[in-house]
């Protein structure tokens, strides 16, 4: 609020209101006098300067108000729409972990049949030169038998061959995956520093704002 200062305007008196003075006195008066109104005047410049100042701080602090004001609002909802991004985001890498989780036990799972067939294909092997021999001494019905068994062997080691290549992809699956969570968790942890230097831009706003109206 701007403060008006009055100043008592001189007024001359008439010779009959004050003493009749001397020469000496009237020179000392009209030195005075004209002290008194230089100061005057400058306390008036004073005062104009005073309220010119005044009125350029207030017009500064309302401008920087209106600008603390506008960055607030853009802040807050920068900050919910970041916050809805780094929910999902948070959503998705769940998924993607349980997903992978899952993949992992399919593949010890295939692990653990695979070795089954190939201790299998292994015993198989090992009594195949037995079954050579035994053939010379078996029967053409027991020969055929032996044909459908190494038949069946055959078939069981394609299975084999299958269950491998079923793995290898099964493999490169899981490593797909496990790129695809490694990359969402790295844009977590940026979303979350990014939501920090929000939070630190936001606490720089609140004391620009505390400070602009303490002053």
């Amino acid at each position: 609020m701007e403060k008006t200062v009055k100043i008592r305007a001189y007024t001359g008196k008439s010779n009959g209101d004050i003493p009749l003075e001397s020469p000496g006195d009237d020179k000392n008066s009209s030195l005075q006098l004209a002290e008194e109104k230089s100061r005057t005047l400058e306390q008036l410049k004073t005062i104009v300067q005073l309220r010119e100042n005044l009125k350029l701080e207030q017009e500064k602090n309302t401008g920087l108000a209106n600008t603390v004001a506008d960055l607030q609002g853009k802040l807050n909802k920068l900050a919910s729409v970041e916050e809805n991004q780094l929910v999902k985001k948070n959503t998705q890498l769940e998924e993607e972990r349980k997903k992978s989780a899952e993949q992992l036990k399919a593949i010890e799972l295939l692990k653990e049949s695979l070795k089954q067939e190939k201790e299998k294909n292994a015993w198989l092997v090992n009594n195949s030169a037995d079954l050579h021999a035994k053939l010379d001494k078996l029967s053409e019905a027991e020969e055929n038998q032996l044909i459908k068994k190494n038949a069946l062997l055959e078939e069981e080691k394609k299975k084999s061959l299958e269950s491998v290549k079923e793995i290898g992809q099964l493999k490169e699956r899981v490593k797909q995956e496990q790129a695809k969570v490694a990359e969402l968790e790295k844009k977590a942890v940026l979303q979350e520093a990014k939501a920090k230097e929000l939070a630190d831009l936001l606490d720089k706003i609140s004391s620009i704002s505390a400070g602009a109206k303490a002053g």
